[in-house]
This record gives structure tokens, C-alpha cells and sequence, in this order.
């Protein structure tokens, strides 16, 4: 008797199976047949960019219009939680830099969401940072600037796209690197931050180069040095933080990620049309322009990268002066 019954509960749930999976597979056939909405949690005029480019081709792909939508504030925090409240139907997308899910949940408790929480589907570009200062400041080199920071400390002010941020911390590991000390001024975005620099509210700001490109042609912004392990193909002429003797890299993935609970199919179905929008000439061209650098990666290689960035900030967070730093 006790056998029948297992394996009437064995039948059942066999049958619940099949039929989520039959649900879901009905979901991707009729998916989508509305807007699809993607959020990024950032200000206008900096990350969007990259998603605005590659949306036409998306809306042609899924048959349906995708809209994109800024919800900055509280280090992409408030935008990424709304992600993770929206209903689990692909209709509600996030596209972000991959610091709010691997350095972000290590240093604040009570977020309301964990990189757990979301599925990934696809990484589209990854773009070194880089070290602007204002044109008319005293330092036009890596070397003058840190020179400066050391005869003054605290008097340079750090502009970036808010705090827990990637801009942020890429200069908070900077200074302790370089054993000196900046004074923080958070923005709303690495754009904003950017025009803060621009506009004499601070001096330096961390980001992305084609944030920055437009003022360095200019003649508002110098650059003094690219954060990744190689020179950045836009700015060939200034050194890395390597070959100037600091072992500080700071390249950020951006991708898409959805709730968890979205159906697999519909997972699925998103990252090959991202897939085919990263290679398409409009894209490749847009992302030139404004100094990203374009890398697909699966689902798979993506959860794996923010795995690695989470392991590794998890240990540098631990570190004396970055706890002080971080303090609000």
C-alpha cells in the first residue's frame, strides 16, 4: 500500500512537471504580444545609451515595441529593485552594470534583492574605465595628480554615478592603491558625474570614455589613464594603472538580466534575439561611437563573471581604508 502511494505521488508530481513545462512552452510561443519594458537603473545620457542603440533592433526581432525606461537613484539600486518586484513574465527587463549584483549586495544589508534573484540572459559590451580631471585643473598627468593628491590631502573631489557604485569604488581601490585621499561627491549617474567635473562641482570622475569622449574633444576633460589591462582603443596615447606600477583594473560588463521566476523559454528566446542584436552593423557601429567595446556572453559566462567580481570584492571590501571610505 505504501508503495502505491509513492508512486501515485511519484505520478503527480511527474505530471505537475510536465505541465509547468507545457505552460511555459505556451508562454514563449505567444511571448510577447505586448511592450516589453527595460529598465535601466541609471541616469539619462550615460549607460542607456548602449540599450537605446540596440532597441529598434530588439522591437523588429520580437514583434513588439521596447520601451526603455531610466530609474536611477540609490546606486542602481532603486531601479533594480523594481526589476525584482515586477511580475516574472519577460515583460520587465534590467539592464545593468554587473557591480549592483557582485559589490553592491556585500556592502549593504537589507537590499530587497541578491544576484539570486535574477536570471541572466545576455552580456552585450564591456568597457574599460577611465580617469578624467577637469581641463583646468593643476594635474594634466596620472603622476601630477597623484602628486597633488598626496601634497593635499582631501582637497581633490572624486565625482561619481552615486555610492556603491562601480565609478565609485574604481576610485576608492585607486586611492588605496595610490595611498592618497580624495573627498567623494556622489551623483545621480557617471553622467551627471561627468558634467559635475565639467561644470568646476569636482575635479575627477571614474567611468565610461564615451561618456567623457565629447568633453575631451572639447577641451574641457583630460584623460590621465585607462583602468583596464590593456590601453583603452580610445584613448591609446594614456597609460593603464598597470604600467604606471598599480594593480587596479576596473572593466564594467553591462547585460540584461529578468526576475528568476521568468519562464526558461522565454529566457531563452530573449538572449537569441540580444544574440543577433549584438551583431548586427547598427549596434557594433552605435557602440563605437561612443567608445564601448562590444562582448556577447551566454547566460552561463555572464552568471560566471559576476560570481568571480563577487568573490573578489567580497575580500577588498574587507579592507581597512575601503570600510572607512565607504562610509556614507
Amino acid at each position: 500500500m505504501k508503495k502505491l502511494a509513492c508512486w501515485l505521488g511519484r505520478c503527480v508530481a511527474l505530471i505537475g512537471i510536465f505541465g509547468m513545462l507545457g505552460v511555459g512552452s505556451a508562454f514563449a510561443q505567444e511571448y510577447p504580444n505586448r511592450p516589453i519594458r527595460i529598465v535601466v537603473p541609471y541616469g539619462p545620457g550615460g549607460v542607456d545609451v548602449q540599450v537605446r542603440s540596440m532597441s529598434p533592433t530588439l522591437s523588429r526581432l520580437l514583434g513588439q515595441q521596447v520601451v526603455v525606461e531610466n530609474r536611477e537613484g540609490g546606486g542602481a539600486t532603486v531601479g533594480t529593485t523594481a526589476v525584482r518586484n515586477a511580475p516574472p513574465d519577460g515583460y520587465t527587463l534590467l539592464f545593468t552594470g554587473t557591480s549592483v549584483l557582485s559589490v553592491v549586495p556585500h556592502m549593504r544589508k537589507g537590499l530587497g534583492f541578491s544576484a539570486d534573484d535574477f536570471a541572466p540572459i545576455a552580456n552585450v559590451t564591456s568597457t574599460p574605465a577611465v580617469i578624467a580631471v577637469r581641463a583646468d585643473t593643476p594635474y594634466g598627468s596620472l603622476r601630477e595628480l597623484i602628486e597633488y593628491a598626496k601634497a593635499h590631502p582631501g582637497k581633490v573631489n572624486m565625482g561619481s554615478a552615486g555610492h556603491g557604485t562601480s565609478s565609485h569604488l574604481a576610485g576608492e581601490s585607486f586611492q588605496i592603491a595610490a595611498d592618497i585621499r580624495f573627498t567623494h561627491v556622489p551623483f545621480k549617474g557617471v553622467g551627471a558625474a561627468t558634467l559635475g567635473v565639467v561644470g568646476g562641482h569636482s575635479d575627477v570622475v571614474f567611468g565610461l570614455p564615451g561618456i567623457m569622449l565629447p568633453h575631451v574633444s572639447s577641451g574641457k576633460l583630460r584623460i590621465v589613464a585607462s583602468m583596464g589591462t590593456e590601453r583603452s582603443e580610445f584613448f591609446p596615447d594614456q597609460p593603464t594603472l598597470i604600467e604606471a606600477g598599480y594593480k587596479v583594473t576596473e572593466s564594467t560588463l553591462f547585460g540584461f538580466f529578468v526576475h528568476r521566476a521568468t519562464p526558461v523559454a522565454i529566457q531563452q528566446k530573449l538572449t537569441e534575439a540580444i544574440a543577433t542584436a549584438t551583431r548586427e552593423l547598427s549596434f557594433v557601429s552605435a557602440m563605437k561611437t561612443s567608445s564601448a567595446s562590444v562582448l556577447f556572453m551566454t547566460p552561463a559566462q555572464l552568471r560566471a563573471a559576476i560570481d568571480e567580481q563577487s568573490a573578489y570584492w567580497s575580500e577588498m571590501l574587507k579592507h581597512p581604508r575601503m570600510a572607512e571610505m565607504l562610509l556614507p
